[in-house]
């Protein structure tokens, strides 16, 4: 499970939710399994669990993140590691370290 801090998860852009970043779970060239904080237009923050694979549109042949179905193995999973970056998502959602562009 890498350490980095990340904000460039395939949530769709202009959605119910805006992503205020996350760390990931695991990480190959065809899945992503990661904990995000988001926040919904309403300004609700909360912190989620998600898993997408690299999937090929049947029409147009391009390849594009989608989630994936929420059943998944939890085997991989550092929970110890999970723990610690789930507190500190926490934190800074407490802290308001982030601001909402979804906000007027």
């Amino acid at each position: 499970m890498s350490e980095e801090f990340r904000r460039d998860y395939p949530i769709r852009e202009g959605g119910f939710l805006k992503q205020l970043g996350g760390f990931d779970i695991y990480r190959s060239p065809n899945l992503i399994m990661a904990i995000v904080a988001v926040e919904s237009e309403r300004g609700t923050r909360d912190i989620r669990f998600y898993r997408w694979q690299l999937r090929k549109d049947a029409q147009s042949g391009q390849e594009a993140w989608k989630v994936d179905l929420a059943r998944f193995s939890i085997g991989r999973f550092d929970f110890k590691d999970i723990a610690a970056k789930m507190e500190r998502l926490n934190q800074q959602l407490r802290d308001a370290k982030y601001e909402s562009s979804l906000r007027p």
